[in-house]
């Protein structure tokens, strides 16, 4: 039994040291300007509002996003009259023609991590037994992502799953 305290005893004093010496040694490099790495903005959640949605009877006829400075650029560029909600970026994402009604899409969030921005799509298709329009439609949807301005960023979008969708953007206006 006393062997076995000793043990225990021994095992208790070659942790200690261990896990001390690694806590002064990473407090001495924290110490050291050579080793502490740039400072960088933290990831952060950015504040998406949606402006509209839905899936008119003309669009483009391939996925694509149109981003601007300010509603006043994206309606310029999108030839349609977005409401001005206030300073930041503006997106047109555009899902591209589909065969029927029945499928929708909506702006989820928007995330920036350094200078990309990644923003996350909701994208609804139909069920199969549906009862659908025989219309070709353009499902779109239109949000305001506050506080960001979208020059000098990389723009990254995203189905709910995380999977990048690889849709061409382009930025206007400014």
């Amino acid at each position: 039994m006393a062997r076995v305290g000793l043990m225990v005893f021994l095992l208790l004093v070659a942790g200690c040291s261990v896990g001390c010496s690694a806590g002064a040694g990473s407090e001495s490099s924290a110490d050291d300007p050579s080793e502490t790495p740039e400072a960088s903005e933290e990831p952060r959640n950015l504040n998406v509002e949606r402006v509209s949605s839905g899936a008119p009877g003309q669009g483009p006829r391939r996925p694509q996003v149109i981003l601007a400075p300010s509603a006043r650029d994206l309606s310029g560029a999108t030839r349609t009259s977005v409401p001005d909600s206030g300073s930041g970026a503006y997106l047109a994402a555009y899902w591209g023609e589909k065969p029927t009604g029945g499928y929708s899409m909506a702006v989820e969030s928007a995330r920036l991590e350094g200078n990309t921005v990644t923003v996350r799509l909701s994208l609804r298709e139909p069920p199969r037994d549906a009862i659908l329009t025989q219309a070709f439609t353009y499902p779109h949807a239109v949000a305001v992502v506050r506080d960001l301005e979208p020059r000098g960023k990389d723009f990254s979008f995203v189905d709910e799953e995380g999977r990048e969708l690889g849709w061409p953007v382009r930025l206007v206006g400014g």
